[in-house]
């Protein structure tokens, strides 16, 4: 009678527990497997979108620096062609990363957006196109309003958060290059 107590009340218990330790094994296993295959890949694509904001860089090599406030990180590139910087500042449903690049005279070579997942779709994506992405390139110096110092770039109306967050993202590239010393 209390062998079959033990199965009624205990076997399911036991059985539960083998089967939560060999799902909690494989998922690690799995979790092993698979973290280099990402992380080389995510390495891959971001080198790939450093090459297209700084066309003439053969190679980058990320910078120790003190980063400014939006800014994430600072690729130089390895032929001296000049650097990548990426930032990311808020704009309507989270964070807007933003690539950007910037040849040793100081101007804007390129700029990409990285990630605005999280925008409004056909609105505020509209600051992410390469139609307006385009405005920046050439210039050394920008600003957002009238009489500021350096070209105006203005924001696409009604997708004021994410051209807020474009633009910001373009200008701390550009005081983070300042902070650099201009020409590497």
């Amino acid at each position: 009678m209390q062998n079959n107590s033990f199965k009624e009340n205990f076997a399911p218990t036991v059985v539960l527990v083998v089967i939560c330790l060999v799902a909690t094994l494989l998922l690690a296993g799995t979790y092993q497997v698979t973290t280099p295959i990402i992380e080389k890949i995510t390495k891959e694509n971001a080198d790939a979108a450093r090459a297209e904001v700084l066309s003439a860089a053969d190679g980058f090599e990320q910078m120790d620096v003190t980063l400014l406030e939006g800014v994430t990180e600072v690729y130089k590139a390895t032929n001296g062609a000049g650097v990548v910087v990426t930032t990311a500042f808020k704009g309507f449903g989270g964070a807007v990363t933003v690539m950007t690049g910037i040849d040793t005279n100081g101007e804007i070579t390129a700029v990409k957006v990285t990630d605005a997942a999280n925008e409004t779709p056909g609105l505020g994506t509209k600051a992410t196109t390469p139609e307006h992405l385009a405005k920046f390139v050439g210039q050394t110096a920008i600003t957002n309003v009238d009489g500021g110092e350096g070209t105006r770039v203005d924001g696409i109306t009604g997708a004021t958060f994410t051209s807020n967050a474009v633009f910001n993202g373009v200008h701390a590239a550009l005081e983070q290059f300042a902070e650099l010393g201009g020409a590497l």
